[in-house]
């Protein structure tokens, strides 16, 4: 399933990316890698709310290594690269890739792929979602409004699972 999504979104990049402009986008891909190698970190030391399972193919660092150096960069690249002018279309595309990623999430956790632990939910995980692709835009346009903000969220999400 990783290998799929890590394919299926390297291939949208080559052909729905913006690879004139890559550059511009380059700060952005970086900030969420980041955001998940900050999160593995922490999980590590205490418990994850989520976590891959392995595979016959891939150790669990493998599959984070997926996610944190192909997936999670051009995502951003790809949700970056085609992001709307309108209002209401923000609106749609917000709500169009929020939906994606929760189905990609859902059938992930439906194949055995991802567990949760410690209270975390889909639900968790929804609102993770609709909250993530706006801080990518965010941080996209305002990088140290971004930063401020994800260290919040971060603070809270902390304090909601018992980590502080």
């Amino acid at each position: 399933m990783h290998i799929f999504y890590g394919a299926l979104v390297l291939l949208l990049s080559v052909i729905k990316g913006d690879w004139k402009n890559w550059e511009k986008y380059y700060p952005s891909m970086l900030y969420i890698s980041l955001s998940t190698f900050v999160y593995e970190y922490i999980a590590h030391s205490h418990f994850h709310l989520w976590d891959f399972q392995k595979t016959n193919f891939l150790s669990i660092m493998n599959i984070h290594f997926i996610h944190n150096l192909v997936i999670n960069p051009f995502v951003a690249f790809l949700f970056l690269s085609n992001y709307p002018k309108k209002r209401m279309k923000k609106i749609l595309y917000y709500a169009v890739w929020s939906v994606l990623f929760i189905i990609g999430e859902v059938i992930c956790r439906q194949t055995g792929g991802l567990i949760y632990s410690n209270g975390w939910t889909i639900w968790w995980s929804a609102l993770f979602v609709i909250t993530m692709f706006p801080m990518i835009r965010l941080h996209h346009t305002r990088k140290l409004t971004a930063l401020f903000l994800s260290i919040l969220f971060g603070l809270l999400y902390l304090s909601v699972f018992h980590y502080i």
